[in-house]
Formats: structure tokens, C-alpha cells, sequence
């Protein structure tokens, strides 16, 4: 296959996907170690593709890696929200297992009185705690350094510097006095060009080293700035101005995972090289405000929060199908790419080889988790749950936390959270997939046995 770019301005995100429930799914062994391509969109829609029915948005390069891969269109993440989401991807932990559970940790302090410096001393510290804690963790970058895998991060990193995440190469310092929080030098992937990319894959074939690639820019998150050409490709079909921007965003994404897979073909890597598509959360563009989402998407328990398609793609040894009925999550990722490479996890991870079709029909359910943007509490990570969800085919459950989140709060260092008073939602997600329909209190007997099987896998560690 031939991935030609588009653009002189070129971003390549790498977004997994694993779609098996058929016969003949599981990988054929390998003789040698494959490289690995993360590809990971930053705030798009489930709804968002060519391929996934929009009748606008054109991205023929994701198009033709789904179609090439193994793709699951009903993939749900663990977390609304990028930060507990990626965190998801490198460990293979729910965010009530890894303790990441917002973006941002919310913190006591005098910004009258008190310099911008000191304020960036004070918030480090409270974000090490997360970041340390993290850290500690086992990833998938510790299980392939120890297989001798080169690996670069590039684009959005939240946890520190690439080298507290474990890799070889990177992007992100993440020093906060230099402006670090959750990509710096990293976010200029693909925006600038896709330079520090193609220089380490050279290097690893050089070395002759397998590589892990981190490719997670900032696209097509927010600032929507596309080049003209493509905004005014989708002026005349877009509602709005703002939504075009967004569109157009999009298709420049997609340009950029062209230019990457290319890049890899060029070098001759194509057939030895496993790539992963999946988004970090979702988002649905507000029609009359550039660069801002509406609720409910990002943020939110919706599937318009959670949804993702998910493709794995590696010729000839990961047969190609479009799986669109069964749940699959991103947990799925780690345990898929451990399982392939015949490592066991130090501890049982929650996801499973989704190559392994036995497994696969025999669980009965997916999870996700929604929290308050910020931290509320870095010491007790789950203090800011907002809803937690369960999906068994046909149904949807979202159960709120009636534990109590904190209330609507104005903390002087920084944080809002918002007391979620709801009752539980049940939706037939598969009749229903743009969850229109409230059912739960036409089936009283159902909310009962899902939110007994959520409080029984609900087990938070912190």
C-alpha cells in the first residue's frame, strides 16, 4: 500500500486498535521482535472518520489502516479525559488502579501574596506525588527496554520527562519551570514536522533495534489551526466556522498518520512492524466557539467521551476484519501487545489479548471511569469520581458516584469541581449508540445486577 501525504505540513498519530472475534484471529508466531507504532488522536469523536459514516471528514490513511488491520469500532477507553486515558495505554491499568484521575492537582494557595515561581514550586510538588507514584508502576516501555527495544516519546506525555517514563529517546522534559505539564517541546510533533521520528527510526534500523514509537501530537486538539487549504476545503459543507476548523483539523491529522506510515514503508519496515490506532477521549466541537467542546463529549461518560475505534495492524501475521458488535477496551492495548510478545506481566493486568477469541467471548463486560478534571485529592486519587460505567452487550450503565464528589469548590491554587447529583442511566447501547434514551426505570432488574457487578470490580488501590 502507498500512504502519500497531502501537505507540506505534516502530523502522524499512531491510534490502536484491536477488533477479534472470529476465527483464525491470533497472531502467527514471529521469529523476529516486531517494532511498535502507537498512533494516538488527541480529542476526536468516535463519529469522526470517513470510514466510521461521516459524511464530510475525509481521512483515507486512517480509512486504509483500519481496513488493512484488525479494527474494533466499538472500543471504549478507560477515562473521558487525555491525562488518566494515556496513563491507561502505557500501563494497562484502570485509572483507579494507576491513581492518575485528572489532568490537573488542585492545591491550597496565596496567589496574592505569592510569586509565579513560587506557585510552580508548590504545584511540582503536589503533581510529583502523582507522577512518583506513577512512575513506580510497571509499563510497557520497562517490559520492551528489557527486550532491548529502543523507544521515543513524542507529543503528549503528562507524567514527568520521557526519561521518568522509561524510554530511550523523547521530546517532553516536563520541568514546569520551563513551561512543562504535559508535552512542551513533545507537542511540536507533527505541527512542525516529523523529523525527530524519521532520525529515530533510522537509528534503530541502524542499531538494528527493534523500536516503540509514541506518536500522540496535539491534533486535533485545540488550538484548531489548520492550514487554509483544508479549512477551506470544508467551509462550504461546515454549520459553522468553528466546526470547519475542527473538520479540517482532523483531515490534517489524518495527513500526518500518512506521512508516518510511509515513512515506515520507505525503510522497509512495513511487514515487521505492529501499529496501534486509538483516540485519548472524545469531543464534540461547539458551533458557535472556536477551540471549545460541548458537553456531553470530552469529559464526560457519554460514548461521545469514551468511544473509540480501535485498530492493530501487522501484515501477515494479524488477519484483517472490521469487528463492529463486540466491546473491546483500551486496557486491551498493553495486554494484546504483552501477549504478542510472549511477556507475562509482573501483576494480571485487567485487559485481555484480544487475538485470543476465547477470552474475548468469554468476558462479560468493559469498564470506564469519569472524573473531575483536577485532582481532588492526590493522596486519595478515586476522591473525584463523577460516574463510573459498565458496558455488557446490549446495555450501558452509568452509575453516578453517590459517594459524594466534591462540591462546586474555588481553590485559590487551582481546581473546579462540580457535585454530580444524578441517578443512574441505562441505555441499549446497540439500538441506541447516541444514548437518547433513558431505559432505567423500565428495567429496575438490570441497573441492579450491573451496578452489582460494577461494585464488585470497583476496586480502588489508593
Amino acid at each position: 500500500m502507498k500512504y502519500i501525504s497531502r501537505s507540506y505540513l505534516l502530523i502522524f498519530v499512531l491510534l490502536v486498535g484491536c477488533s477479534a472475534s472470529g476465527e483464525g484471529e491470533q497472531a502467527n508466531a514471529s521469529q523476529e521482535s516486531p517494532n511498535i507504532v502507537f498512533i494516538i488522536s488527541d480529542d476526536q469523536a468516535w463519529t469522526d472518520y470517513s470510514f466510521m459514516g461521516h459524511p464530510h471528514i475525509e481521512t483515507p490513511h486512517i480509512d486504509e489502516l483500519a481496513s488493512e488491520g484488525l479494527t474494533f469500532t466499538r472500543g471504549y477507553l478507560t477515562a473521558p479525559v487525555c491525562r488518566p486515558s494515556l496513563a491507561s495505554l502505557i500501563t494497562g491499568l484502570y485509572p483507579h488502579q494507576h491513581g492518575v484521575t485528572g489532568n490537573d492537582p488542585a492545591f491550597e494557595f496565596d496567589r496574592q501574596s505569592r510569586s509565579r515561581a513560587e506557585w510552580l514550586e508548590a504545584r511540582k510538588e503536589v503533581n510529583g506525588v502523582v507522577t512518583n507514584r506513577f512512575n513506580a508502576l510497571p509499563s510497557l516501555t520497562d517490559y520492551l527496554s528489557d527486550l532491548g527495544y529502543l523507544s521515543l516519546q513524542t507529543g503528549k506525555w503528562w507524567e514527568g520527562s520521557w526519561k521518568d517514563g522509561g524510554f530511550t529517546h523523547g521530546m517532553t522534559h516536563g520541568d514546569p519551570s520551563r513551561g512543562g505539564r504535559h508535552g512542551d517541546e513533545g507537542l511540536k510533533i507533527g505541527r512542525e514536522g516529523m523529523e525527530p521520528i524519521e532520525d529515530f527510526m533510522d537509528e534503530a534500523r541502524a542499531r538494528e533495534k527493534p523500536f516503540f514509537l509514541w506518536y500522540a501530537p496535539f491534533m486535533p486538539h485545540t488550538p484548531h489551526t489548520p492550514p487554509d487549504s483544508l479549512l477551506n476545503k470544508y467551509l462550504p459543507d461546515a454549520p459553522s466556522e468553528s466546526i470547519a476548523k475542527y473538520w479540517a483539523m482532523i483531515d490534517w491529522f489524518d495527513m500526518t498518520v500518512g506521512k508516518l506510515l510511509g515513512s515506515i514503508e520507505q525503510r522497509g519496515l512495513e511487514e515487521n512492524t505492529l501499529v496501534v490506532y486509538v483516540t485519548d477521549n472524545g469531543w464534540v466541537q461547539n458551533p458557535d466557539t472556536d477551540n471549545q467542546f460541548i458537553w456531553p463529549s470530552k469529559q464526560s461518560p457519554y460514548d461521545d467521551g469514551i468511544r473509540t475505534p480501535i485498530t492493530y495492524k501487522w501484515p501477515g501475521e494479524i488477519p484483517a476484519r472490521m469487528d463492529t458488535t463486540t466491546f473491546v477496551s483500551s486496557n486491551d492495548i498493553a495486554a494484546t501487545v504483552l501477549s504478542l510478545l510472549d511477556i507475562a506481566p509482573k501483576d494480571a493486568l485487567p485487559g485481555i489479548n484480544v487475538l485470543d477469541r476465547e477470552k474475548l467471548q468469554a468476558r462479560e463486560a468493559v469498564y470506564s471511569e469519569d472524573y473531575n478534571h483536577d485532582i481532588a485529592d492526590v493522596h486519595e486519587p478515586t476522591k473525584s469520581v463523577e460516574h463510573r460505567v459498565i458496558l455488557k452487550r446490549p446495555w450501558k450503565l452509568i452509575l453516578p458516584n453517590r459517594q459524594g464528589s466534591p462540591q462546586e469548590a474555588e481553590l485559590s491554587g487551582g481546581g473546579r469541581f462540580i457535585d454530580m447529583v444524578e441517578e443512574p442511566k441505562l441505555y441499549h447501547i446497540v439500538n441506541d449508540p447516541h444514548e437518547q434514551q433513558n431505559v432505567a426505570s423500565g428495567h429496575p432488574a438490570v441497573v441492579e445486577e450491573l451496578t452489582q457487578q460494577l461494585d464488585s470490580w470497583w476496586n480502588p488501590e489508593f
